[in-house]
């Protein structure tokens, strides 16, 4: 009567037989595919994901009646342990301590494992490989090979890819800088001017109640002639254009000249003000007499 043989059938999902000239190894490979990881950057540190595959294993009913077992390791290509404490190795999501796990046939006959490897960012970059072989056990046959006659004890082969990519944080604040500067290009060469116009090179003397003189440039976006001294906040002179303010007690209301067409100056005055002669837009080389709360104001534009 022949002896009963205890197997255990284990399948890994699609896996791709591959037979390399000069490999010795002969039997499934799996990509695992690509683990991704950025070097710290200010507080932000690589969280490095888990990249896994599924396992399926079946023991037959003999093996079951044994209750038998199998110990699974986690080794390089030369079949050592893996020691390297930037690898490791989940099972069913859970971290399994020094790289080994056991399927036992008491808790379940048949089923499936999920196996993942996290590749930590002190791993060395690049293309990595290794494999998924048998520790100890209690079998005569895993996957149809007798493990009487064969010294083969490799399940199958397992293959990543370690990424180095760019930190997000320093990804994304790289980007921002690129908007926030393109922003600001098309702002300060486009916008600026469009939306405050700046004066052309030019003079306002004050002839009279007293004399004096207002002198500007295309960095100037107003003229303001006021009793009050006032200051710029430095971004709205910065994003906006300067603001030029001629201080005296006598203009007990804002005058305001702003840019107008070509060399022209607009002038806005109080309620009840009057000019002469009577305009809107002020033209070099001419005289203007303003008559202002009794008072009048002579000025010239060059």
């Amino acid at each position: 009567m022949n002896k009963k043989k205890i197997s255990i059938l284990i399948l890994s999902i699609l896996f791709l037989y591959s037979c390399k000239e000069g490999d010795k190894y002969q039997g499934p490979t799996k990509d695992f595919g690509i683990s991704e990881y950025y070097k710290p950057f200010l507080f932000s540190k690589s969280d490095t994901l888990i990249i896994s595959k599924t396992l399926k294993y079946d023991f037959n009913d003999y093996a079951f009646e044994q209750k038998s077992k199998i110990a699974i390791k986690l080794v390089d290509t030369s079949q050592n342990i893996l020691t390297n404490k930037n690898i490791r190795l989940y099972i069913n999501d859970e971290f399994v301590v020094n790289n080994e796990f056991e399927i036992n046939s008491e808790k379940s006959v048949s089923g499936k494992i999920r196996i993942g490897i996290q590749l930590l960012p002190d791993y060395p970059a690049g293309y990595t490989s290794g494999f998924i072989s048998i520790s100890s056990h209690d079998l005569d046959i895993v996957n149809n090979t007798d493990l009487n006659t064969s010294s083969e004890l490799r399940l199958f082969k397992w293959e990543a890819n370690h990424k180095l990519i760019m930190n997000p944080l320093k990804k994304g604040l790289m980007w921002f800088s690129v908007i926030v500067l393109s922003i600001l290009l098309l702002w300060f060469l486009v916008f600026r001017n469009r939306i405050y116009p700046k004066f052309k090179k030019g003079k306002i003397q004050i002839l009279k109640p007293y004399f004096g003189g207002i002198t500007f440039n295309r960095k100037a976006k107003l003229i303001v002639l006021t009793a009050t001294q006032k200051k710029q906040k430095l971004l709205n002179k910065v994003f906006t254009g300067k603001v030029i303010y001629e201080v005296n007690t006598m203009y007990q209301e804002d005058i305001i000249l702003r840019p107008g067409r070509g060399s022209k100056l607009k002038i806005k005055l109080p309620i009840g003000a009057r000019i002469s002669p009577s305009v809107i837009n002020l033209e070099k080389f001419n005289k203007y007499s303003i008559q202002y709360n009794n008072e009048s104001i002579e000025i010239q534009y060059s």
